[in-house]
């Protein structure tokens, strides 16, 4: 098994079962750690849970395509290497996709190998840069700081639920929040009832440092969305 970094991880995003699985089996054997993902929502679930260096995007799927998605991770996670992977050859489309926050575009059908390849010079070319934000989210120590000083304390939940926030790119529909949050076993009604105790516990602990930005919008008969830039670490 060839030697990779510590065994970087790598979220496969591609709506291709068959392409995804071989792939991902390719990636795995090459000594990655490697998630599969059908589309954002699921790549998505998998970013919520843990951490990935590099993530793989085919750029035509159903749902979201790969520009919309680089760009929100993009913003919220800019340390991510992002590699995309897609059937688009038009020079237009290259030029979007390095627009949109991509680090590496190539096009199918692409060699396992050259895939393998670029990979690992992506990770030792690209060190996670420093980005001038605001807010940051730290996931591990349970806090949000702002300008890199000021730092408030979270529970869990509440951290959890910015980081649906940040890794979305505007409005988060309430049912998206709820499936993203694990809480499908409450009804609808008590969940709502429960996002809206925590949005306004974080608003009022956000409030002293965004003045008149209500840092949390409410969109009317759809959820909510984040008005501030927040780094997620």
């Amino acid at each position: 098994m060839p030697h990779t970094q510590a065994m970087a991880s790598l979220i496969l995003v591609e709506d291709n079962d068959v392409l995804r699985q071989e792939l991902g089996h390719y990636l795995s054997e090459e000594g990655f750690d490697v998630r599969s993902a059908d589309g954002g929502e699921a790549m998505d679930q998998a970013l919520l849970q843990r951490p990935a260096d590099v993530l793989i995007l085919d750029l035509n799927m159903a749902e979201e395509d790969g520009i919309s998605i680089a760009k929100r991770i993009r913003k919220s996670l800019p340390a991510v290497r992002i590699l995309m992977l897609t059937a688009r050859v038009m020079s237009s489309d290259r030029l979007a996709g390095y627009e949109s926050g991509a680090d590496v575009y190539m096009t199918k059908p692409a060699r396992p190998a050259e895939l393998a390849a670029a990979i690992r010079n992506l990770l030792n070319r690209l060190a996670p840069q420093l980005v001038a934000t605001k807010w940051i989210l730290d996931t591990k120590l349970l806090n949000i700081r702002f300008q890199k000083t000021t730092s408030i304390a979270l529970t869990g939940m509440e951290t959890e639920l910015l980081k649906v926030l940040a890794l979305k790119d505007g409005c988060v529909h309430t049912d998206t929040m709820q499936a993203l949050l694990h809480d499908e076993n409450l009804d609808s009604a008590k969940f709502k009832l429960r996002l809206e105790v925590l949005i306004s516990r974080l608003r009022a602990k956000l409030s002293s440092h965004t003045g008149e930005l209500n840092p949390i919008k409410s969109v009317r008969g759809k959820g909510y969305q984040l008005c501030v830039d927040l780094e997620i670490q």
